[in-house]
């Protein structure tokens, strides 16, 4: 059952019961309200009736009313209505009491002093046709009201429920390939929520499959390659070991597009594991001069191979952040100033706070990169065309991409050394503490 059926029954059967239920009480109000009222009228015209100067008569009077009335004096009948019989009605009693006469109920009232009896009755059904006649006209405009209610029930069930009514066609018509947010005309405060968090869904899986998609494509695109230059590699050593004539630099060839390869499918992978879903429930609270101190020395061989220099001037300072995203973010900057800034080059690696925020910078007294092609270098896949160094394009795009999920700024710029300068900033929110022992 729709809930648009479901909740038009029960107001309606409500609006019903509860209609029946007041004629029911009404009637057992009104008769015990209006028998008073005959009874009241009884007592007064039997009062009446005994302080009238009445005189025996055979005249049988006519009252015009459905009441009946008899005189008794001494047991003696002197006088009565049309509408009442020569036998007494009732006992020589004082009092109300119900009787039968004329083949009908009656209730009656006696009033007995000396030897005077006045008797006043009245049919029980008369009183029951007007309890009748009074609920009637109570009752009947609220049953003609009824089939109105109905209608303005309807009415005002069929606007509540419309923005439901197009959230469900709005989502009826979406196929497994419309990841669209869900945009309603008539918004209820009650479907805010659900509408958002249908929407946040929506966003959260399109992303996801984008995601998909880049890194399939980020694959595709930088396995190629590789891939290539391996299978001739290998036909080199084929051919070289079928002429015995393999080489040293036939293995060194393998050996270097190998771990080209490795490094690019854990770029790869890296960039897709830097998702929004996964970041914000891995962050955690950190040194961050520990984290630098870390990956220097993890990268200091490759350092020393290049005759490089590198200082790092920094104090403590803690952040709450993804600390696997920062210290591949960390390790890419640094990879990528050995790399580039070529051998007997400077490097300096600093990270301060500044206005609550975390200032954090690296520099290379290298060749840097053209002013026209700063904005190019955090674009996938694009490698700057003045360097001689092969690479995948990934690097700083990866950079950028952990810096957005921080919420920071990522700045390449001249620097004073010569070479490149990354200027990296994490806003307060990314700080849980600062300049911690």
């Amino acid at each position: 059952m729709s809930i648009q059926r479901y909740l038009l029954t029960v107001i309606l059967s409500v609006v019903i019961l509860a209609t029946f239920s007041a004629a029911l009480q009404g009637f057992k109000a009104s008769n015990k309200r209006l028998n008073k009222v005959f009874d009241d009228e009884m007592l007064s015209i039997a009062t009446t009736l005994k302080n009238s100067p009445i005189k025996p008569s055979n005249i049988q009077v006519d009252t015009r009313t459905s009441f009946a009335f008899q005189i008794w004096k001494n047991n003696k009948l002197i006088l009565k209505s049309k509408n009442a019989p020569q036998q007494a009605i009732a006992n020589a009693v004082t009092g109300f009491g119900y009787t039968s006469f004329l083949e009908d109920r009656w209730r009656f009232y006696s009033i007995l002093e000396a030897e005077i009896q006045v008797i006043v009755a009245q049919p029980v059904s008369q009183r029951i046709e007007s309890i009748e006649a009074v609920l009637l006209e109570a009752i009947l405009p609220i049953v003609f009201v009824i089939p109105i209610i109905g209608i303005i029930v309807t009415l005002s069930i069929n606007k509540s429920l419309f923005p439901i009514k197009e959230l469900s066609e709005n989502l009826k018509h979406k196929d497994g390939s419309d990841l669209t947010t869900i945009k309603l005309k008539n918004r209820s405060k009650e479907l805010e929520p659900i509408t958002e968090t249908i929407n946040g869904l929506l966003t959260r899986l399109a992303a996801a499959f984008d995601r998909e998609q880049t890194m399939a494509s980020n694959a595709a695109h930088e396995l190629r390659t590789p891939i290539s230059v391996l299978k001739l590699n290998a036909h080199n050593l084929k051919t070289a070991f079928k002429l015995n004539s393999v080489e040293q630099n036939h293995i060194d060839e393998l050996e270097a597009n190998t771990d080209r390869m490795a490094h690019v499918i854990e770029q790869v992978i890296t960039l897709n594991r830097t998702s929004p879903e996964n970041f914000i429930a891995t962050k955690v609270d950190f040194k961050l001069t520990s984290l630098l101190q870390e990956v220097i020395a993890n990268n200091y061989d490759q350092i020393e191979i290049n005759q490089q220099s590198i200082s790092l001037n920094t104090s403590n300072i803690m952040i709450n952040a993804d600390e696997f995203s920062l210290e591949t973010m960390l390790d890419n900057l640094l990879k990528n100033a050995i790399k580039y800034s070529g051998v007997a080059s400077q490097i300096q690696v600093s990270a301060s706070k500044q206005n609550k925020e975390i200032i954090l910078v690296i520099e290379d007294s290298g060749p840097g990169i053209d002013d026209s092609q700063l904005t190019n270098a955090l674009q996938r896949f694009y490698r700057i065309k003045q360097h001689t160094e092969t690479g995948s394009g990934l690097g700083l795009s990866i950079v950028g991409h952990i810096v957005e999920l921080h919420g920071g700024k990522f700045e390449l710029m001249r620097s004073s050394l010569g070479g490149l300068k990354v200027l990296i900033t994490f806003p307060q929110m990314a700080l849980e503490k600062s300049d911690a022992t």
